[in-house]
């Protein structure tokens, strides 16, 4: 059951992760073009700055956080983990789930109270484009509440690995003191 909920859970993520590399090719073009139209012709496009400062950059990170917790290719402090026995390392990653689940679930809450009272209220940034903004609010709970979904299937898996003592859901590879993991 974990494994399935994993596999799930990981298809919802590899597809947000799809979703934020199209926004950040948009990104790309966006900004090239913009460069081209304003040094080149003279006429810059007056949409550039808000669609990519409100929407894109917003779709690109949180639709990526949930899979880049999945991966482990996150930002982490691993100095200790080395040291400790298996059993150790599980009561980390709960401890861990935990903390981030508490976290997590409150931006989500604010992020959605925040969406629906920008919708309710029609709210629009000032511009020459009135962008909606209840659209990047609710990035926020959509891509939080992913990583909420992973956090919490974390929790389970490493909770019933550890009560169990059999793996039923994978540790995060741990580098060996003095080793750093490439980004490549």
């Amino acid at each position: 059951m974990i494994k399935r909920a994993g596999d799930v859970l990981g298809a919802l993520e590899r597809a947000l992760t799809v979703i934020a590399v199209a926004f950040m090719f948009v990104i790309m073009m966006l900004v090239v073009t913009d460069v081209f139209m304003r040094y080149a012709l003279n006429s810059p496009f007056s949409f550039t700055y808000d669609l990519i400062g409100l929407y894109l950059l917003a779709g690109v990170f949180f639709f990526t956080v949930s899979d880049a917790l999945r991966e482990h290719v996150h930002v982490g402090v691993d100095i200790l983990l080395s040291r400790f026995s298996p059993a150790g390392r599980r009561l980390s990653e709960i401890v861990t789930a935990l903390v981030g689940l508490f976290v997590f679930v409150l931006i989500c809450k604010v992020g959605l109270e925040r969406a629906i009272e920008n919708y309710e209220q029609q709210d629009v940034l000032a511009g020459a484009i009135p962008w909606p903004t209840w659209v990047s609010a609710a990035l926020v709970p959509l891509g939080c509440g992913v990583l909420v979904l992973r956090l919490a299937l974390q929790l389970v898996g490493n909770m019933l690995s550890l009560v169990t003592g059999r793996d039923l859901y994978p540790l995060p590879p741990v580098t060996g003191i003095g080793e750093a993991r490439s980004f490549e």
